[in-house]
């Protein structure tokens, strides 16, 4: 027979105290664990980012190596000569395994023509490797119905979405919109291009002359990143060869949503909020330099500096024919300079 003091043993549990304590315990362990998850797997997404980025270093100068120059981000062509054509990544496609894509590309028509299939089934294809893993609306495609060129009744389709876009320099030049047959300044304009992949650039190894190395190529331009513009659906179309699509400027430093709080259309047409590179990594966004390597530039980069105009720089003036420049006396900042591909700037490696 069983004392009555080793039932009292058996049957004795937890207090309400204990279990209190023990849910506070692992609830704490919890808090602990969840950033150290969510460090890991930006750590993981970073990684992927840096790996895309590298992979289209790697295709433009595999590019550059069988047309002797760097593709052109944008310019005029098809049926009337007129009308905006596709960039540079859509010409890079078959040195990143997509070869197929290229191949399925009618490259005489618009990328987008509303009133011509053709390009509809391109045009809609979703690419991996331009894909940010932390920018993962990308993936979803943007709306069917973008711009005046669409009236109600014209097809709908999805068009494919980039999250990388080239570096034009540090402002927009030639903007789009222009068209090169009448604008009196086209040249003037063209020639105002600081960057290696502009409107009708043709940039070989050669005039990059302030180092491969110290030289921006690719950056984050994280979808959606509008400030006030109505059409975000519209931007960063991979086939695109428009500015706010596949062209980007230093005309900010990196994320300059959270450092500019107006928006809408520039002087020259555009948003200048739109095409500054951008990411969801905390702190900065990843770039591919000119040699091929990608490195991370933080928010905090050297950069020159921003008031007045709300579109413009303190530093920067825009002259009657549309070209830009910087004011007597001032000077561009490191990412601005990072930008350029033969302005002379002398950049030590731990400035960025």
């Amino acid at each position: 027979m069983t004392s009555p003091s080793l039932r009292r043993a058996r049957l004795r549990g937890f207090t309400l105290i204990e279990l209190l304590v023990v849910i506070a315990i692992i609830a704490v362990l919890i808090g602990l664990l969840l950033p150290a998850v969510q460090a890991a797997r930006e750590a993981a997404r970073r990684a992927q980012c840096v790996n895309n980025l590298k992979q289209l270093g790697l295709a433009a100068h595999n590019y550059m190596d069988a047309n002797t120059s760097l593709p052109m981000g944008g310019f005029f062509g098809g049926p009337t000569g007129l009308q905006w054509m596709h960039g540079a990544l859509p010409q890079l496609t078959p040195y990143f395994e997509q070869t197929n894509l290229y191949n399925s590309f009618n490259s005489i028509i618009r990328y987008y023509d509303p009133t011509n299939p053709a390009n509809f089934t391109v045009h809609g294809a979703k690419v991996a490797t331009l894909f940010c893993p932390s920018d993962p609306k990308v993936a979803e495609g943007s709306a069917a119905y973008c711009g005046p060129g669409w009236a109600p009744g014209m097809p709908a389709y999805t068009a494919g979405l980039t999250s990388y876009r080239s570096i034009s320099g540090p402002w927009v030049n030639p903007p789009r919109g222009v068209n090169p047959a009448t604008d009196p300044n086209w040249q003037a304009r063209k020639s105002n291009a600081l960057g290696v992949i502009y409107v009708e650039s043709s940039t070989s190894i050669a005039s990059i002359t302030d180092g491969t190395s110290n030289t921006l190529l690719f950056g984050e331009g994280v979808y959606g990143r509008l400030t006030k513009d109505p059409d975000q659906n519209c931007w960063h179309w991979w086939m695109a060869g428009n500015y706010g699509d596949t062209m980007q400027t230093t005309m900010y430093p990196p994320n300059p949503n959270k450092l500019i709080p107006t928006g809408g259309a520039s002087s020259n047409g555009g948003s200048v909020i739109v095409i500054s590179a951008s990411s969801e990594h905390p702190g900065g966004a990843n770039f591919a330099f000119c040699d091929g390597s990608v490195r991370f530039l933080k928010n905090t980069i050297n950069s020159w500096p921003v008031g007045g105009n709300p579109f413009l720089p303190t530093n920067v003036t825009a002259a009657a024919n549309g070209t830009y420049s910087v004011n007597p006396g001032a000077s561009f900042g490191v990412y601005q300079a990072l930008s350029t591909r033969n302005g002379g700037e002398v950049l030590s490696s731990d400035s960025y």
